[in-house]
């Protein structure tokens, strides 16, 4: 990886490596788990609250979601950078091919899809991304340069597409969006999908703030939400 993409403020130690390994392998196998037994808000509490939050907050001393009170309009007009809007334009052709596949939801009710829309969609989009890219950049950043650093971008990499895989497979599957299969609307989704994180560590490290990948992901979830009138309220405390 290019010395630009070198996180200087950020050294990971042993410690790191094992919790971002427990992150990537541990958890979502947890979290889909709990889900069969108590249902989704523990795991998601877990997910959401001690990974995403705590340990990163913890290990990184920051979340990256500063806001310069003084020039707040300049602050966000600097995140609007070529790559932002190249990834946001995928989404929007993602959002765009969700509309033919998103499984419409008729038993809802209004207070749980409002609920869903201003709190889940938020909530999930500005937060599971912190402990993606810490998972990756415990392993990317623990050496500087050199062969070892190639070997542990490599490792983080993979740690990083694990989890997103496993959580998705293992815990969001059960419960989640569902989608029909629609030629070509289902293979653009997919492939954007996998096209997205790698997006995002690059974005995250353009830019030093996890405001961009945030406004992308919120953009996606709350159309997601829109589209299918979907709740999460049914799924919280009772396991499906």
């Amino acid at each position: 990886m290019p010395s630009d993409y070198v996180f200087e403020n950020y050294q990971p130690e042993r410690l790191d490596l094992l919790l971002a390994g427990i992150a990537a392998i541990v958890m979502p196998i947890v979290a889909g788990l709990l889900f069969d037994l108590v249902g989704a808000l523990v795991p998601m509490a877990i997910y959401y609250g001690l990974f995403a939050i705590l340990v990163v907050k913890w290990r990184r001393g920051s979340l990256d979601y500063e806001i310069q009170k003084d020039n707040i309009i300049e602050q966000f007009r600097s995140h609007m950078t070529s790559l932002f809007l190249f990834l946001f334009i995928l989404q929007t052709v993602l959002v765009f091919s969700s509309w033919f596949t998103l499984i419409r939801v008729e038993d809802s009710t209004l207070i749980g899809w409002i609920l869903t829309l201003l709190i889940w969609a938020p909530v999930n989009a500005f937060s599971e991304q912190l402990i993606w890219l810490y998972t990756f950049d415990s392993f990317a950043e623990y050496f500087k340069e050199g062969r070892k650093r190639t070997i542990m971008v490599f490792i983080g990499g993979a740690l990083y597409i694990a989890l997103i895989g496993l959580i998705h497979a293992l815990f969001w599957a059960k419960f989640l969006l569902e989608s029909n299969y629609v030629f070509m609307f289902a293979e653009l989704f997919f492939l954007i999908q996998f096209i997205m994180p790698i997006g995002y560590i690059f974005l995250y490290r353009r830019a030093g703030s996890m405001w961009p990948l945030g406004i992308i992901h919120v953009y996606l979830n709350i159309t997601g939400v829109l589209f299918s009138g979907y709740s999460i309220l049914p799924y919280l405390l009772t396991p499906r």
